[in-house]
C-alpha cells in the first residue's frame, strides 16, 4: 500500500486545495487548511505530505 494520502484539485477561481484523499476534505496544518494555494505551492507541499505520510506508514509495517 504505497498509494500516496493526498491529491490536488483546482477550484474554480484557479487556486489550488490539497485533499486527503481518503476523508475528501482539505487537508490541514497547524491548524490551516491547505486551501488558496498557487500550483507549484500546491504540488511542493503535497509531495512532502505524500513522502511524510508513506514514510510512517513503512515503519510502522517493520
Amino acid at each position: 500500500m504505497n498509494e500516496p494520502r493526498y491529491g490536488l484539485r483546482q477550484e474554480k477561481n484557479g487556486s489550488w486545495t490539497i485533499l486527503d484523499v481518503i476523508t475528501r476534505v482539505p487537508a490541514a496544518t497547524d491548524g490551516r487548511d491547505l486551501t488558496g494555494l498557487d500550483q507549484d505551492d500546491a504540488e511542493d507541499i503535497m509531495d512532502v505530505l505524500n513522502k511524510a505520510y508513506l514514510a510512517r506508514r513503512k515503519s510502522l509495517l517493520i
